[in-house]
């Protein structure tokens, strides 16, 4: 808890806390790098499960890069508002849940983005495996509950 108090008094936390730009500045970024993150991984996920169709599998893999920018984007923005109240975070259960869906989500990104680079070219022809369906669907399972519990985090 010493960690996270220290956090709660640096002045980036202190700017989010008092200043009157501080938190809507961070809370906008925040929703910006979500939208530039999720909205790619949204449409890749869609793809792979059919929709879509005349979308090539690589043209989407290639937009997940824009996507890893908007993950930056959330990455700072996201530190800046658990350091203006760490203390109170490291016990939120919306915001325990969220971050780890976070973190599945982008795992389950990294690896459709590979797989669709080594072989989304062949599914043209072949379709899309089961597995990669499945991730798919996972994925969207896992963004959609990050974004519902991050607006709980205020509320519960």
């Amino acid at each position: 808890m010493a960690f996270l108090a220290w956090l709660e008094a640096t002045s980036l936390a202190e700017f989010i806390r008092v200043s009157i730009v501080g938190y809507p500045a961070a809370i906008a970024l925040h929703s910006i790098g979500l939208a530039v993150m999720v909205g790619p991984v949204l449409m890749l996920d869609l793809r792979l499960l059919g929709r879509f169709p005349d979308i090539p599998y690589e043209s989407l893999s290639r937009i997940l890069s824009v996507a890893w920018i908007g993950f930056l984007i959330n990455f700072v923005s996201g530190v800046g508002l658990f350091a203006a109240q760490a203390t109170s975070y490291v016990t939120n259960v919306p915001f325990l849940v969220k971050i780890a869906l976070v973190l599945i989500g982008a795992i389950s990104a990294a690896q459709q983005q590979a797989v669709i680079g080594r072989e989304g070219a062949t599914w043209h022809e072949t379709g899309v495996p089961g597995s990669v369906k499945a991730v798919a669907i996972g994925s969207i399972i896992f963004w959609v509950g990050a974004i519902v519990t991050g607006r709980l985090i205020a509320y519960l």
